[in-house]
């Protein structure tokens, strides 16, 4: 049967699905899936003719950010992930801004009316908390090395070795790019005191 991850985009869900089966990655460094698998995440391109169609076509797991399409469709066809640590959702939002294009920045920042008044995180606990399906998956434990674990309790995995593998590049290359963020703001800091006692 296939199934759809229904996540908020920063919320993991490319992950997750390049770590359910090999033939769904077309490039692991960087990590990339085959574009056939996530092209649902711009739902709004597409009819609900078309959406119906794709759904009766594909097999495995897709992505996409389509809630209410995702609730007129059988609901063990959906898997939504959340995440029940919401200190975690701001970093997910942070994700969100980094990672995508301009596109689709813009069209969540429109779609969503988000404003100084109302951020992407607040978005997402209400969307997680307001939108409960059948099917749920928590990704807080995305960051600990036994997460593939928690992952095979809700989804099919192909190959748990392949699974442990890209969690485990995945995790490396993250907890790198934390490490020189924080390297970054380090010497920003050094940098301004230094100026500043030289004041």
């Amino acid at each position: 049967m296939h199934k759809v991850i229904l996540f908020r985009g920063g919320m993991f869900g490319d992950v997750v699905l390049s770590m359910l089966n090999k033939k769904y990655v077309r490039s692991i460094y960087p990590l990339k899936n085959v574009r056939e698998r996530y092209v649902m995440k711009k739902f709004y391109n597409f009819s609900l003719e078309k959406k119906y169609k794709y759904v009766e076509k594909m097999d495995g797991y897709t992505l996409s950010h389509d809630t209410d399409f995702c609730k007129k469709i059988n609901e063990d066809q959906v898997v939504q992930i959340f995440c029940s640590d919401t200190k975690m959702l701001t970093h997910m939002a942070d994700r969100f801004w980094i990672f995508n294009e301009y596109e689709s920045v813009a069209h969540v920042k429109k779609d969503l009316q988000l404003n100084k008044d109302k951020t992407l995180a607040q978005d997402f606990e209400a969307w997680q908390t307001f939108h409960v399906f059948k099917n749920r998956f928590d990704i807080k434990n995305i960051y600990k090395k036994n997460f593939v674990d928690d992952l095979q309790k809700s989804f099919e995995i192909y190959d748990y070795n392949w699974a442990k593998t890209i969690h485990n590049i995945w995790l490396t290359k993250s907890t790198m790019e934390k490490f020189g963020k924080y390297l970054y703001n380090y010497e920003q800091t050094k940098t301004h005191s230094a100026v500043a006692t030289q004041q």
